[in-house]
C-alpha cells in the first residue's frame, strides 16, 4: 500500500464531488489538515464539496480546524478499515488510538459535526488506493 500522496487526495476529491450521495450527506465547512507520517495536506471542504487539497507545512498545520495524524502503520490499518464492512469509522478509530487532535474543544466539534463526510471522502480514498494495488 502507498504512503499518503497529493495524487491520490485529489482522486478522491474528485470521486466525492462527482457523486451525488456526498452532497446528500450535507454541507461541510471545515479545514482539515491530514498527516501521515512526515506528510502533511490540507483538505477543505466548503459546501457540497471538497474544496481544495494541497499539501501544507507545520505552520499552515495549525491554522486547520483539526489534524488527522496518524503513522504509516495506523494509516495502512484505517485503509483496510475502510474497506471492511462493518470495520471501524474514523470516530471508532480515533476513540481508540486518539489520531485526531485539535487546539481547542469547540474545534475538534468540527470533526464530529462532519465526520460522516469526512469518511467517505477517506472511503473513496481507500477505495481508489485498492484500485491501484
Amino acid at each position: 500500500m502507498p504512503d499518503l500522496s497529493a495524487k491520490q487526495l485529489k482522486r478522491a476529491q474528485r470521486l466525492v464531488n462527482e457523486c451525488e450521495h456526498f452532497r446528500h450527506l450535507g454541507n461541510v465547512d471545515v479545514d482539515m489538515a491530514v498527516k501521515i507520517a512526515q506528510q502533511r495536506y490540507l483538505v477543505s471542504f466548503v459546501g457540497f464539496k471538497c474544496n481544495l487539497v494541497r499539501k501544507i507545512n507545520a505552520a499552515e498545520q495549525q491554522k486547520t480546524d483539526f489534524v488527522v495524524e496518524m503513522t504509516s502503520d495506523q494509516w495502512r490499518r484505517y485503509l483496510l478499515a475502510c474497506r471492511t464492512p462493518g470495520g471501524p469509522n474514523l470516530v471508532q478509530f480515533d476513540s481508540k488510538e486518539g489520531v485526531v487532535h485539535a487546539s481547542d474543544p469547540r474545534k475538534k466539534l468540527n470533526f464530529l459535526r462532519y465526520h460522516i463526510s469526512i469518511q467517505a471522502f477517506f472511503e473513496a480514498y481507500a477505495k481508489h488506493e485498492l484500485s491501484l494495488a
